[in-house]
């Protein structure tokens, strides 16, 4: 399917927006990974695990699958779907957690420590959670949170197929968490509820049909509400990290400057990765002008491998 066949599916409002951010080499990567969807990826689970057994499956089950080059225990499968994997052992026994690789970033930018107390605000069905107590040899206590009675469950079986004993599930409105465990945490990871534009495959993903500009006004709404939650639960010198899995500056940049301009004891924290479909947030946008302090945060653009991600990493003095 040519790029201009892509577009025809994608909203008119979509498609201008990624316009006025992206480069033309950036958008065709973008628009053929709208098309071709990512590959399958995992991660080992040292929990239950380690990577030779892992290997040692696969290659009798005749999967070859590629050491990621930044992430250690991240494996690309190639040409292979999930399903192939979810008949493994090593799946069946939580040895491997089938995980997008850009899911698997935002951790690893909380300089998390075995003592911490770590809040994962909206963590159903888990998978940041389940990779922090791998992190942390199950050491740190984090706090998993979903209001949602449904995803919740989901969280809670995956808590036990991993191993992941430090991980205790909760359900709350994430918007008032701040107020009830004041200053608690070391540690916040806010992946945040989006429009999930980054993770739109042509083929199989419905959401396109109900994509609208006032869906991100409030996705938007609710993102400001639970930074301010986080912000009033994150310990003074504690880190929290922000993300989405969507491309649009309103629920990504938008957001990061909100925070930076209501609390004056945040600061953003520069985050680098060796990666060749990263670029630094924006600055400005539709003659909006943000803080050029954006420049610290990453936009992980959409490929075959990685789904469309915003990093920003802040510091509570």
């Amino acid at each position: 399917m040519s790029i201009k066949e892509v577009k025809k599916y994608l909203p008119k409002e979509l498609i201008e927006i990624l316009e006025k951010i992206y480069s033309t080499k950036q958008l065709d990567t973008i628009y053929r990974s709208f098309y071709s969807g990512r590959s399958t990826s995992f991660r080992v689970n040292n929990l239950r695990g380690n990577q030779s057994e892992v290997m040692e499956e696969l290659m009798s089950s005749k999967i070859k699958a590629v050491n990621h080059p930044i992430i250690k225990n991240a494996f690309i499968v190639k040409d292979r779907k999930e399903s192939a994997l979810r008949k493994l052992e090593v799946y069946k026994c939580g040895k491997i957690y089938l995980q997008n690789i850009s899911s698997m970033l935002p951790p690893l930018f909380l300089d998390l420590k075995e003592d911490n107390v770590i809040l994962d605000m909206c963590a159903a069905p888990g998978g940041k959670s389940l990779y922090m107590a791998d992190l942390t040899n199950n050491k740190a206590i984090i706090l998993a949170n979903d209001v949602n009675e449904v995803r919740r469950e989901r969280l809670n079986y995956n808590i036990e197929k991993q191993g992941a004993s430090s991980v205790i599930a909760f359900g709350s409105d994430g918007c008032t968490i701040g107020k009830r465990l004041n200053m608690y945490f070391d540690r916040i990871l806010l992946d945040a509820p989006c429009s999930g534009e980054g993770t739109i495959k042509i083929n199989s993903n419905k959401y396109l049909n109900s994509w609208s500009k006032r869906k991100i006004e409030l996705a938007s709404k609710l993102q400001k509400k639970l930074v301010d939650s986080a912000y009033n639960a994150l310990k003074s010198g504690g880190i929290m990290v922000y993300s989405t899995c969507t491309l649009n500056p309103f629920e990504n940049e938008e957001i990061i400057n909100y925070a930076l301009g209501k609390y004056k004891d945040l600061t953003l924290e520069k985050i680098d990765i060796n990666l060749q479909n990263i670029i630094r947030g924006i600055t400005r946008y539709d003659g909006k002008i943000y803080s050029d302090e954006l420049k610290k945060s990453l936009r992980v653009i959409p490929n075959d491998h990685m789904e469309g991600f915003f990093i920003a990493k802040l510091l509570k003095a």
